[in-house]
């Protein structure tokens, strides 16, 4: 691939606009991930097709026959005429999440540096080998992206971009978006979620509600591993968002973080597009709980999941919210709510193995 600019915060032009590159050491290579690809996709294409689109993002790869080398991660970064806050967005923390990947696209599109103030610094796709698969962790090392901030710089590959990001790019922000969705596994409310912890927590609640999103979720505590844990960790103001997911981007949801972008953009005074504004007669649903979906409700017997609730509903304890049935048709299992609630998730894919997540449960704020 043609080498592009090495990320460096402080070396961002003034009146610029451009795309540059955060490289990670990739000795690891893409090992057998073309044929797990071929696997994944819909089988139109070849297997020397999906070397190549993988073969476009590395360089100095050697051996060739393994595709290792240094593995180049986009970023997309403008500057004003004027020195300015800095708004820092991440999407494609899980590789199965896409809705923020095109926000990003659209809003650094419409920035025009000569009306900026300040600074915008995405990156759309960070976990390049999971968006290879359409999965949700790290192939190369099996680890969520989203458990192992801050990193480590001598870790496995997820450690060791963690560890990168968290250093090169998170903490010079002045506000912190991370665009999240379901992915292809679940449904979820469309959601901007914060953080009530520490002196950030004022900013970050004024800035939820700047975002535009149809659900504002506030929690008393971030799990760590998190990039927002992180951040948090740095007293940076820090918000995440969720979607609807399915393995579908929906045109609403997309238009959403787009216009929460834009939102966020005007609230740090950086710059004021057009699609910014909140949707007429705005009145989102405040709701209050642990983020944490590892320690949701989990199924105990594997085979296939067939939900009985919307995202959304009001349920009560004991109430049905779906059931796993054997290969047989036997009912396995039913799930049910722990006690009076929202649900917040719910599984949108029916094969399910032991011990994965069924649903989960929250409060109205």
């Amino acid at each position: 691939m043609e080498k592009v600019a090495e990320f460096e915060i402080g070396s961002i032009v003034k009146n610029s606009k451009e795309i540059q590159s955060l490289t990670i050491d990739f000795p690891e290579g893409v090992g057998d991930l073309p044929r797990q690809s071929l696997l994944c996709s819909s089988g139109f294409c070849s297997e020397e097709q999906i070397i190549n689109e993988m073969s476009s993002r590395i360089y100095d790869r050697e051996p060739v026959k393994n595709l290792s080398g240094k593995l180049s991660i986009p970023v997309l970064v403008a500057k004003g005429k004027q020195e300015g806050q800095t708004l820092v967005v991440t999407a494609g923390i899980h590789g199965d999440e896409y809705e923020g990947m095109e926000a990003i696209y659209r809003v650094f599109e419409n920035l025009d540096p000569e009306k900026m103030k300040g600074t915008f610094v995405a990156l759309p796709v960070v976990t390049l080998p999971a968006f290879w698969l359409g999965i949700r962790n790290n192939p190369v090392d099996m680890k969520n992206m989203a458990r192992v901030f801050p990193g480590s710089s001598e870790g496995t590959l997820s450690e060791r971009l963690a560890w990168t990001l968290l250093q090169s790019v998170l903490r010079h922000a002045d506000l912190y978006i991370d665009l999240h969705s379901s992915g292809r596994n679940y449904h979820m409310l469309t959601l901007c979620g914060y953080s009530t912890q520490g002196r950030q927590a004022e900013i970050a609640s004024r800035a939820a509600y700047a975002f535009g999103a149809p659900v504002v979720w506030a929690h008393p505590e971030i799990s760590p591993g998190r990039t927002t844990s992180a951040t948090l960790d740095l007293e940076i103001p820090s918000l995440y968002t969720e979607a609807y997911g399915g393995g579908h981007v929906r045109f609403e949801d997309v238009e959403c973080y787009t216009r929460g972008l834009a939102n966020l953009l005007k609230f740090l005074d950086i710059t004021a597009l057009e699609q910014s504004g909140l949707p007429q007669g705005y009145n989102p649903r405040f709701l209050k709980g642990s983020g944490d979906i590892d320690v949701a409700i989990k199924c105990k017997k594997g085979g296939m999941f067939f939900r009985s609730v919307e995202v959304g509903d009001n349920v009560q304890a004991n109430d049905v919210l779906g059931i796993v049935r054997s290969l047989e048709g036997r009912i396995e299992e039913k799930i049910v709510a722990s006690q009076d609630s929202v649900v917040m998730l719910v599984r949108a894919t029916p094969r399910i193995y032991p011990g994965e997540t069924a649903a989960a449960l929250t409060f109205e704020g």
